[in-house]
């Protein structure tokens, strides 16, 4: 039921729909920090992340910070690469996200499951 709800929440965002909205998930999965190449944190330490997904805007937010979308926002698979942040690879039916995050400090990758989410207050 998760994935349904998540894969009707994204089709609501088409890129050519009317109703083409921001799209709020919560995703909860695990992290891996790697600093000087050597693992930082517990294996498969929990973790979860905020995500907001705007296809009108091409951007995808993770925890606040904006990302680009690239390629095309129809694929199955929502795709974003910064150089200077890192990659997002969201799929829309699943609802499975990977994130590498490139930090000052080191490499931070989350692997996890999102599902629509909406703002408390």
């Amino acid at each position: 039921m998760r994935r349904a709800t998540l894969a009707v929440a994204l089709a609501l965002a088409a890129p050519h729909g009317a109703r083409a909205e921001e799209v709020l998930l919560s995703c909860r999965g695990t992290a891996e920090t790697i600093q000087q190449g050597k693992p930082d944190n517990p294996p498969d330490e929990k973790s979860s992340i905020a995500i907001a997904v705007d296809i009108a805007k091409k951007t995808i937010t993770i925890n606040g910070v904006k990302w680009p979308i690239t390629g095309d926002r129809s694929d199955e698979v929502i795709v974003s690469i910064d150089p200077g942040k890192g990659t997002i690879m969201l799929n829309r039916t699943t609802g499975t996200v990977n994130v590498h995050f490139t930090e000052p400090t080191g490499l931070k990758k989350f692997y996890g499951e999102c599902k629509s989410a909406r703002k408390l207050f």
